[in-house]
């Protein structure tokens, strides 16, 4: 959750801020407040590309005589001579011209590159491109500040009039670089224009190329409309089955985009094996014909993820108001998508590859489809958020497990749907049964 605000202004009050020294080993201080929020923004960028820069990454090998990869190095993405990455009071030291940055501005790039770098590894796996680089001062200016409830508050937002407010950052300088004559504190104060009351916030990102400035929102708690208990099983024909009886299946995409998909991939796969036969493995990078169907491919997968992605936001808000209560199945999914080294028999690998590796391909990419994961975690944020519980709960024998005479036995399961006590003929869909099971186990 976020509110977006427009910056109306920006002024500066207490000592004048250190912005380093210049080639001939004089400081240089400042009380303009346009340049320190530009200073800012570059403290904040060069810190960020720091971080980065530290990140390992794949580099092929190639033969001198032939010229063909034969081997994968990791090496730092900012070079195989990078140096170690400092603290940030050691970035301080050794770059006077951070000196005087606030510690909540260049804390932040921390958490901020890491989240931006699975982001982008995550997005290379599924749509495709690079992997992510370093910010650039050309494509636009801007920095984060956590909120600091101190006495010298960093990012505290203060209501000046009914649709306009402030939000002060406060920064020192070092001692050794104080201005004859001046304190050591100083602040900036941003004026914003609010159309609607604040919520409570974690922290605060400014666009300062675009003059706009983002408050990170603490999530709001869901207005609870029942005060149910239920249990959940997920499965792969049904992407979750409830104890009520309830099956809540996530919309897949058509057979038309399923076929434009493969074609995008055919196509894509084609340009490839072209582009490498005339210029080598990186020409396809240089193709214009392959990045407008790079581009295709990404609009028709980036639908089906957000349409995917709606609907499981609004199928766990729909849970967590309705149910003080919530239990689901302890599932491994990583570990159950992993994909074992084949073994086969050398004598029978035709039939290995057509039985084994295929059904288990087909599996892992169904559970994976399903989002069982991301289910999880958002329906556990809602619980949170609002006062309830989800409870985990160990899976074993929960599809096997009679929920009337707790009978357990392989034999029970009829079919993938059918559940069939062998012992006291109680029959019931399988994963309902599953589903009162796991609630059963979560009191």
């Amino acid at each position: 959750m976020s509110q977006k605000v427009r910056i109306d202004g920006v002024k500066h009050n207490g000592a004048s801020v250190f912005l380093g020294v210049d080639h001939c080993g004089n400081p240089c201080w400042t009380r303009n407040p346009e340049r320190v929020m530009v200073w800012l923004c570059d403290g904040w960028r060069t810190r960020f590309n720091q971080r980065r820069e530290q990140r390992p990454y794949n580099v092929p090998v190639k033969d001198d005589a032939t010229g063909e990869v034969v081997d994968w190095l990791k090496e730092p993405l900012g070079g195989s001579d990078v140096a170690e990455l400092l603290s940030d009071k050691e970035a301080r030291l050794q770059c006077s011209w951070m000196a005087s940055i606030p510690a909540p501005i260049l804390s932040s790039t921390d958490r901020i590159e890491n989240t931006e770098w699975s982001a982008g590894l995550k997005r290379k796996k599924t749509v495709g491109g690079r992997i992510p680089g370093f910010k650039s001062r050309h494509r636009g200016l801007g920095f984060v500040c956590w909120r600091n409830k101190t006495k010298t508050g960093n990012a505290v937002f203060q209501k000046t009039g009914r649709k306009s407010g402030v939000v002060v950052i406060t920064g020192m300088n070092p001692t050794r670089w104080r201005k004859p004559g001046e304190k050591l504190h100083w602040r900036v104060i941003i004026h914003v224009r609010v159309s609607q009351p604040i919520r409570s916030y974690t922290s605060v990102h400014v666009d300062w190329t675009n003059k706009t400035l983002v408050f990170v929102n603490m999530p709001l708690p869901l207005p609870r409309t029942g005060d149910g208990a239920i249990g959940l099983d997920r499965g792969c024909v049904h992407t979750l089955a409830s104890s009520d009886g309830i099956f809540m299946d996530m919309p897949k995409p058509s057979k038309a985009e399923l076929k434009r998909l493969r074609y995008l991939q055919r196509r894509m796969a084609r340009q490839d094996r072209v582009n490498e036969a005339r210029g080598g493995r990186t020409a396809k990078f240089a193709s214009k014909r392959r990045q407008k169907t790079l581009s295709q491919f990404n609009a028709l997968q980036g639908r089906i993820v957000r349409r995917r992605n709606d609907w499981i936001e609004r199928t766990t808000t729909s849970l967590a108001k309705a149910n003080v209560l919530v239990a689901m199945e302890d599932l491994d999914v990583k570990a159950m998508t992993k994909r074992p080294k084949p073994r086969p028999d050398p004598d029978n690998l035709g039939q290995y590859l057509h039985n084994g590796a295929k059904a288990k391909a087909g599996l892992d990419r169904s559970i994976l489809n399903n989002c069982w994961g991301r289910l999880r975690k958002r329906l556990k944020d809602k619980m949170d958020a609002n006062g309830g519980r989800l409870v985990i709960v160990p899976a074993a024998y929960t599809s096997q497990t009679c929920h009337e005479c707790g009978h357990v036995a392989s034999g029970n399961r009829d079919s993938q749907a059918v559940f069939h006590c062998v012992e006291c003929g109680y029959m019931a869909n399988a994963d309902v049964n599953a589903a009162m099971n796991i609630l059963g186990r979560a009191f």
